[in-house]
């Protein structure tokens, strides 16, 4: 598996200092979720007001992980913190973003029906960083993130789903 570690791009540092944040919150020092949250509550007003959109994928990603560590400040569901720290470190490190697939299968998101055959295109192809298109981190036209969440797209379809649409 190819690394997707892109240290020249500003929005991999973001990523890089939400996940060292969610590290201190999780080392029992309650101050660094705060901080991921609010930082992270941050990164999604300014890429809203970057892409003039809050349907452009990089912004659903933020306000995702966002909406999932305000559930962390629930002691119940304290352990979201572990899932959201692990996708984070995933997209550093490998280029997935969990969230960006999982949003890319929302109906506004999403080109084609809901199918066994998406679903499994979407979550088990290769993450996006093996992909030549890709030119910036996560917050790019052709990001990380925005080619995560087209990741079933880019991938050719198996012979026998595409005749089963022709028919």
């Amino acid at each position: 598996m190819k690394l997707g570690i892109m240290p020249k791009q500003l929005a991999w540092w973001g990523w890089l200092f939400t996940v060292a944040l969610l590290a201190v919150g999780l080392a029992g020092i309650p101050a660094g979720l705060i901080a991921a949250t609010a930082l992270l509550l941050a990164k999604t007003i300014f890429y809203w007001w970057k892409l003039r959109s809050p349907s452009a994928i990089a912004v659903q990603i933020r306000l995702g992980f966002t909406l999932v560590l305000g559930l962390c400040f629930i002691p119940q569901l304290h352990w979201f913190a572990w899932l959201a720290a692990a996708g984070a470190l995933a997209l550093l490190v490998f280029g997935y973003c969990f969230m960006g697939r999982s949003l890319s299968l929302l109906p506004w998101n999403r080109t084609e029906p809901l199918t066994f055959d998406l679903f499994r295109r979407t979550f088990f192809s290769a993450p996006a960083v093996t992909h030549q298109t890709v030119r910036a981190a996560c917050g790019g036209l052709n990001g990380v993130c925005e080619l995560e969440s087209r990741i079933a797209s880019l991938q050719p379809q198996r012979a026998s789903s595409r005749l089963s649409t022709i028919h």
